[in-house]
């Protein structure tokens, strides 16, 4: 392409952008009738399927409505449920307190408190004998017992309508004390009589070994009971182990290589039946008194099983609401926990919060494994880190449980503090908080459940000081089990669509052939439309590619001429269209270069010699200020050369006065005379070297020498050593052992170290410091030299930090400064010696530092 004339090139680019296009526009029209011929065919199916997704959609929003009805309904059903649960234990409890308050009236004796132990039982509800199904792996019972089925006959036609009966089914009762001890003892903690199931024996309660498990305080607690006044415990009952969490199972033994002996592991309802229960009870103790004063306590120990009862018995979701046996595998039931969040009843007996009988302190509860891990960093006893823990910190489902702690172990006690994979437990915390309760849905263990909670509203004792009372009442339940009628809706409108799906096909298939030959003619006309417009393109293409040719031919002669200097070439404009406007500024473009041309050689013959001319007046002007700087520090410097003289011209007269002394003594002989005349020559030695490092001063630099910079240094601070001594200003030099050379103007530099010097000395005898200090130090770092000078000054105001370097700004009062001095040293060390100066507070702003970096 690169040796054709610009005319084929606009030939082939009329061809890419019109008829390639054009033949491209013909081929997808060619292709849109073919796919309009699918697209016909499939126009019935795609309204089908619009009105099938319009149906669905209806469908799945009714159902999805009915769903959220019905699982709102099942939520505020659960929630009364788990209130009415909660309001029957606190009611229960309460009555505790009546019979405490009852029998601590009567004159006890040993008959009397066996009576009364005697007079209350309760009946609770117990499961048949259960074993274990090896075909089915699962527990059943021993023998059924046969259900009675009655049938209601003669239905009022009124009545018919949704009529549902459901026959109770009969369980198992069994009658037992409601009390495991009554006791009364005096105020050292010795029992005088007791009826119980637990120890019959008389003991000492003062002390914890004989308390039940050997884990109750509560004889320290008590002394501060007034007249009927109860001391209410928490649960206490010794925890159960499992190493199996779910239905006890053969094989789950197996693998875990323990013994299938179900007994030895903790009672779960039907996936345990056969396990060891969960015993416990809660003491209530209350004072008696005889004539005002207080003589002994009564000690009331319920038997904890039948709070449990009011839990364990509970179906929430079947249509039998009351149970004999609870089976946690299908995640519908109730359980309980104390006011600080601690598990007091659930299926799984294992779950239950209790004590190590041998210490007497509660079991290690189930954590998770990053608080596992915390715990054994810590290295201290459970009790003690838990203690300091903060309580349902973080709590959330990525939070994993301590899976070791079950298998080995066996302690998974639920205690809502410290089970951070639980975040329910923060929830409920939060709906009982009050002493309400309330409900929400969480993903748990792979499916939507329901969970309530319900505060126990039973405030004796302990409990009196929080809303939420003994603790709270929660019910879970599987979201799904709720809206299975929802589901068979569905399953009707599915098959309607099959119906109207037979229907359509049959349409489709009568309208093909009319469709076919709707195609065949829209395809014969696009190709007839298609040739006539290429013919129509290529006409065109010739004709401006001609047009455009000749008219680019011309700008670049144009610009050939440019190229050889020769600007006076202009084009002829022969139209008024972009082309001709394109002409007309070319033309107007040569003219302007040639007279900016013209311009810019005049300029240049004249620009050199102004350039030099500039540089040598700044660098006159340079020295002048570094001049008119050192003539301003001529009245210090001549002070310093008086005060250096002093002493010497001292020492002078005396040598005149001594030797006149000795000749009128006649002791004046040649050895004595050569001593005063060598004595008199050396000061006359040093005042004439403090004139000549004064000349070698104020001696104007014209050559660049190389110098040493702290050789420099020292030869400025000689000059201003005697104003310096004379002012009590000590200078202290911290110099590179090294030292280091340069080139540069040394008395520049010289005059930069002087006018640094009285600035700093100003400034301490200004500001009348105490043990004025100036602090010079050299080093070499990364290929820069670095000078700093600091004082004790007590720093430089902030606000004109900034300023200092400016020509003409000063701080001192009128008369007393030039303004020059810093802006010279910035001027010599940036400008002539190509370096950098800073300047800044620091140790707090009581000292102020100048860097220079060369």
């Amino acid at each position: 392409m690169n040796s054709f004339s610009i005319k084929i090139k606009l030939i082939v680019i009329f061809i890419l952008i019109k008829i390639i296009p054009l033949l491209l526009i013909s081929y997808i029209a060619y292709n849109g009738a073919l796919k309009l011929d699918a697209y016909l065919k499939n126009s019935t199916d795609y309204v089908f399927s619009q009105s099938k997704e319009i149906i669905m959609q209806t469908a799945d929003q009714s159902i999805d409505d009915s769903i959220k009805n019905l699982d709102k309904k099942s939520q505020l059903s659960l929630e009364r449920l788990s209130l009415e649960i909660s309001q029957k234990i606190a009611q229960f409890l309460y009555q505790r307190d009546e019979d405490l308050i009852f029998l601590s009236k009567l004159p006890i004796s040993q008959d009397i408190l066996q009576k009364f132990y005697e007079s209350k039982n309760r009946y609770i509800i117990s499961h048949g004998e259960y074993i274990y199904d090896d075909k089915s792996n699962t527990w059943i019972k021993k023998s059924k017992s046969k259900e009675k089925i009655s049938k209601i006959e003669n239905i009022l036609e009124d009545n018919t309508r949704e009529f549902n009966y459901t026959n109770l089914k009969e369980l198992n009762k069994k009658q037992i004390p409601i009390y495991k001890e009554i006791s009364l003892f005096d105020l050292n903690g010795v029992e005088k009589y007791k009826v119980s199931s637990i120890n019959q024996n008389l003991l000492d309660v003062s002390k914890k070994y004989n308390t039940y498990i050997n884990s109750e305080n509560y004889f320290k607690e008590i002394h501060s009971l007034n007249k009927g006044e109860i001391y209410v415990s928490n649960v206490i009952g010794e925890y159960v182990k499992s190493n199996v969490i779910g239905t006890f199972t053969k094989e789950k033994a197996n693998k875990q290589n323990l013994d299938f002996d179900p007994s030895k592991h903790a009672y779960a309802g039907k996936e345990n039946p056969l396990g060891k229960s969960f015993e416990g009870i809660v003491r209530f103790i209350t004072p008696i008194y005889e004539n005002s004063k207080k003589v002994a306590y009564l000690s009331l120990a319920l038997d904890h099983e039948h709070i449990m009862q009011f839990t364990d018995t509970v179906n929430p979701t079947s249509n039998q609401a009351v149970q004999d046996i609870a089976d946690a595998s299908v995640g519908n039931y109730a359980f309980m926990w104390d006011n600080k969040g601690r598990n007091i009843s659930h299926p799984r007996d294992y779950f239950i919060v209790g004590f190590d009988k041998q210490t007497g302190e509660y079991e290690k509860p189930w954590l998770s494994k990053d608080l596992e891990n915390e715990l054994q960093e810590s290295k201290k006893e459970f009790n003690e880190f838990l203690g300091q823990y903060p309580s349902f910190n973080k709590q959330s489902l990525k939070n994993k449980p301590n899976i070791k702690q079950l298998l080995y172990d066996g302690n998974v006690g639920l205690d809502c503090r410290y089970l951070n994979f639980a975040p329910q437990c923060t929830g409920w915390m939060q709906l009982t908080e009050d002493g309400g309760y309330g409900s929400f849905l969480i993903y748990w263990s792979n499916v939507w459940k329901l969970t309530t909670a319900a505060s126990i509203p039973y405030y004796t004792g302990q409990y009196k000081d929080t809303k939420r009372g003994f603790g709270f009442v929660t019910i879970g339940a599987n979201v799904n089990e709720f809206h299975e009628a929802a589901n068979q809706t569905k399953k009707s409108i599915e098959e309607i669509l099959v119906k109207q799906t037979n229907s359509m096909e049959k349409v489709v298939k009568e309208n093909e052939f009319e469709i076919i030959k709707f195609i065949d003619s829209l395809i014969n006309e696009l190709t007839f439309v298609t040739i006539i417009m290429i013919l129509l393109v290529i006409i065109v293409a010739l004709y401006l590619s001609s047009y455009i040719s000749k008219k680019i031919e011309n700008l670049l002669l144009g610009t050939k001429m440019f190229s050889n200097n020769d600007f006076s070439y202009r084009i002829e404009v022969t139209s008024n269209d972009e082309i001709g406007k394109l002409e007309n500024s070319f033309n107007e473009m040569a003219s302007k270069l040639e007279r900016v041309l013209n311009e810019y050689k005049d300029l240049n013959k004249s620009l050199e010699s102004r350039v030099k001319e500039e540089i040598k007046k700044q660098r006159e002007q340079e020295q002048l200020l570094i001049h008119q700087s050192k003539l301003a520090s001529m009245g210090e410097m001549i002070s310093n050369i008086a005060h250096q003289w002093r002493q010497p011209l001292n020492a002078l007269s005396l040598v005149i006065q001594n030797i006149k002394f000795a000749y009128e003594m006649d002791d004046l002989n040649k050895d004595y005379l050569d001593k005063s005349v060598n004595k008199a020559n050396l000061l006359t030695s040093n005042m004439s070297k403090t004139i000549d490092d004064f000349r070698d001063f104020v001696k104007p630099n014209k050559l660049k020498t190389d110098f040493d910079l702290q050789t420099s240094i020292e030869e400025a601070i000689s000059l201003v050593k005697a104003s310096f001594s004379n002012n009590e200003i000590q200078i202290e030099k911290e110099f590179d052992a090294d030292g280091f050379k340069i080139l540069g103007y040394k008395n520049e530099f010289e005059q930069a170290v002087l006018n640094i010097l009285n600035n700093s000395k100003d400034a301490l005898v200004e500001k009348e410091i105490d043990n004025k200090k100036i602090i010079i130090k050299t080093q070499v770092k990364n290929n820069k030299y670095i000078i700093s000078f600091s004082d004790n000054a007590n720093g430089i105001r902030e606000e004109v930090l900034e300023k200092i370097f400016e020509p003409y700004f000063t701080t001192k009062e009128e008369g007393k400064g030039t303004g020059i001095g810093l802006y010279m040293v910035k001027t010599i060390i940036e400008k002539n010696m190509m370096g950098k100066i800073k300047a800044f507070n620091y140790k707090n702003g009581l000292c102020t530092k100048i860097i220079f970096y060369i």
